[in-house]
């Protein structure tokens, strides 16, 4: 426990220190977020959150006994994901490259020469035995895609993204506490304390009037990717069925395929950037960004403490996965209500004169799975606390 709580302590102060050093010179590595009409920020931003995070989580779980408990497989996976954030916060990369270098990292992560994946906790039918390990492979390496980009999609309010992963974390280490799984323990509460080490300068508070720093895209992926690690060797390591610790990043998930599904309905691209995420349709009935932040948190926070208390308790798997059908049918009606108020409607694409074409002003805009950055700012009435309109 005291090894715990020096590691916590020591992850807690770096990162704060790392943040103000990197904002200062974020600016220099044009690591930097402007407003525009879609991200409505005050000011010029650094975008170098997620290099502190994961710079204080590495150098705390190498430098406490020379070595880390975790594979290098992790490693590697965590940071290919972390360098093409970071491009992608320079240079913007197109879709196909990023989806490409997500797949390459997912692989990795998963590391199928391990021999062993994901455990289901339902019987499976005959037919799928002998192919079993190759698709539930496959599922593992769509669920880390998956949740990178889910990850980065809920990035759009002050402290969103970084408090979801925060409470992500803490049931993740609940649960590896629980169930035995100590090399699991450590990681997890260590890069929680240097997410909070983030949070206190991204997440809206008395002393903090809105963020002073972003997660950025590598931010962002990155800790959708270490999440996703983490849910996959729980599952591995203490034979956990899958479906029972989505509970703990439910929120992110139902989210994205709701976009996903609504987006195709409409006809458009499931790519193509809009309002109408779960942080958008709260901002736009006049909720605060910080009380959206609290509540889409708290939210997160009871489906994760709903996923843990049923491994503690041994329920059945089979009503756990179940039950995931309540997140997903709450979404879906407040989805419903939004639209029928007239709030965030996803429209089907119209077509536009050339007229209208040619007295557009100019802009960079790209279609893909995270809408974060765009490169030119725009001079504009901007509300408070709306970051980038992640999708």
């Amino acid at each position: 426990m005291f090894v715990w709580i020096t590691n916590c302590l020591a992850a807690l102060a770096v990162s704060a220190v790392l943040i103000v050093i990197l904002k200062r010179v974020s600016p220099a590595f044009s690591l930097v977020d402007y407003p525009d009409r879609r991200k409505r920020h005050d000011g010029v931003v650094p975008l170098c959150g997620g290099i502190a995070i994961f710079a204080t989580f590495t150098m705390v779980m190498f430098l406490r006994n020379g070595a880390s408990t975790l594979p290098l497989n992790f490693w590697a996976g965590l940071l290919i994901t972390l360098l093409v954030g970071v491009v992608d916060d320079r240079n913007e990369l197109s879709a196909i490259k990023r989806l490409v270098a997500q797949l390459v990292a997912a692989f990795i992560l998963v590391n199928p020469l391990a021999g062993s994946t994901i455990v289901t906790g339902v019987a499976l039918p005959p037919t799928l035995l002998t192919i079993s390990f190759p698709l539930l492979t496959l599922v593992a390496i769509l669920f880390v895609v998956g949740l990178i980009n889910s990850w980065n999609m809920i990035d759009g309010v002050d402290g969103l993204a970084g408090g979801s992963a925060a409470a992500a974390l803490f049931w993740l280490s609940v649960v590896a506490s629980v169930k035995g799984v100590s090399e699991l323990v450590l990681p997890t509460i260590v890069l929680l304390a240097a997410v909070c080490g983030f949070l206190a300068f991204n997440m809206r508070s008395p002393w903090v009037a809105r963020a002073k720093i972003f997660l950025g895209d590598a931010g962002s992926t990155a800790l959708g990717a270490a999440i996703a690690y983490f849910v996959i060797m729980l599952s591995i390591r203490a034979n956990i069925a899958f479906s029972v610790l989505l509970w703990i990043v439910i929120v992110p998930v139902v989210d994205t395929l709701s976009l996903i599904v609504r987006r195709l309905h409409a006809g458009r691209s499931p790519l193509a950037a809009d309002r109408c995420h779960l942080h958008h349709l709260l901002l736009d009935r006049s909720i605060s960004p910080a009380a959206t932040t609290i509540i889409i948190v708290g939210v997160s926070a009871l489906c994760g403490g709903i996923g843990c208390l049923g491994i503690a308790t041994g329920a059945s798997n089979y009503l756990m996965t179940l039950a995931l059908l309540i997140p997903f049918a709450a979404h879906s009606a407040f989805v419903f209500l939004s639209s029928e108020s007239g709030v965030n409607r996803i429209q089907r694409p119209r077509s536009v004169a050339v007229s209208q074409l040619t007295s557009m002003p100019p802009m960079a805009a790209r279609a893909d799975l995270n809408m974060n950055h765009v490169s030119a700012p725009q001079p504009a009435k901007t509300r408070p606390g709306i970051l980038s309109d992640a999708v």
